[in-house]
């Protein structure tokens, strides 16, 4: 493998090989410290089927499985297995997506932190992507913790945040009835089980309260850390190619997709990796 350093951020861009095949557990290894070393791996040029993604995926780390709307529809597919998902915006003959978050902007968050183990690695496979928008974008949650003034960092330092998501809505839920949402309280910072570094595991999308505060007095702490997160200084930018293959780090990055719209396809294949609690 080639490995070449994004003049960003975050991120590298690793050429000279190709996952039609499962890794072994010695270039299953180097891909693990790629992704712990950059945050964010991208794999140009790749061709796997969903079958072979999810060997891959299973190569790395637990496949995380996990429930999915009630009106996702399954690929008719031999190949499909438990662990794959598709986030898309193509509409079958009765107009209705064909994936899970199919439409529009999506602000910046970490996967599954409304459980109580968010996932390690999320994966990403392009198949079809828009014209215009839908790029994806990663922020360094290590730089965005390093460099947050000190004041803000006593605002939230030692706490922990309760994260919350439905997935009806690609924005903020409505957080008058937490009842029947997904749910769980993180550590705001968070030290990292790999690399031993600490990140910041707030996000503007799902993180919506801070221990001992109602959600209203949150926002003012919260927003003023989100602000600082979001700064481009931390942010690398990814425009889509076919076959395009990305894994990142979902401990030391947050990320977010810009617009695009209805009706200029775009289609990624997902898997993940399994996670554990976390350390603050």
């Amino acid at each position: 493998m080639k490995v070449t350093r994004l003049d960003a951020p975050l991120g590298a861009r690793i050429t000279d090989v190709d996952f039609g095949e499962t890794p072994d557990e010695a270039l299953a290894a180097d891909i693990r410290a790629i992704i712990h070393q950059h945050q964010v791996a991208i794999f140009p040029g790749q061709t796997f089927n969903a079958k072979q993604q999810l060997a891959f995926t299973q190569a790395l780390g637990p496949i995380r499985k996990r429930k999915l709307p009630d009106d996702y529809i399954v690929p008719a597919s031999s190949s499909e297995t438990p662990g794959i998902a598709y986030v898309s915006n193509i509409r079958d003959e009765n107009g209705e997506p064909t994936g899970v978050i199919p439409d529009g902007e999506m602000w910046f968050h970490h996967d599954t932190c409304y459980t109580d183990a968010p996932d390690k690695f999320t994966m990403l496979c392009a198949i079809a992507v828009p014209n215009n928008g839908g790029n994806t974008m990663w922020c360094n949650m290590y730089q965005a913790w390093e460099t947050m003034p000190e004041d803000l960092k006593q605002t939230i330092r030692g706490k922990k945040a309760l994260s919350v998501y439905d997935y009806a809505t690609i924005a903020k839920p409505n957080l008058s009835n937490l009842d029947n949402i997904e749910k769980a309280w993180q550590p705001c910072v968070v030290t990292h089980p790999q690399t031993g570094r600490e990140a910041l595991f707030v996000n503007r999308l799902m993180t919506c309260q801070v221990e001992g505060l109602s959600i209203e007095d949150s926002a003012t702490i919260l927003d003023p850390v989100f602000d600082h997160a979001e700064q481009r200084q931390f942010v690398y930018e990814h425009e889509w190619t076919v076959g395009d293959f990305i894994i990142w780090d979902n401990l030391a990055v947050t990320h977010a997709r810009t617009h695009f719209e209805l009706g200029d396809d775009r289609r990624l294949r997902r898997s993940k990796v399994s996670g554990d609690k976390l350390v603050a």
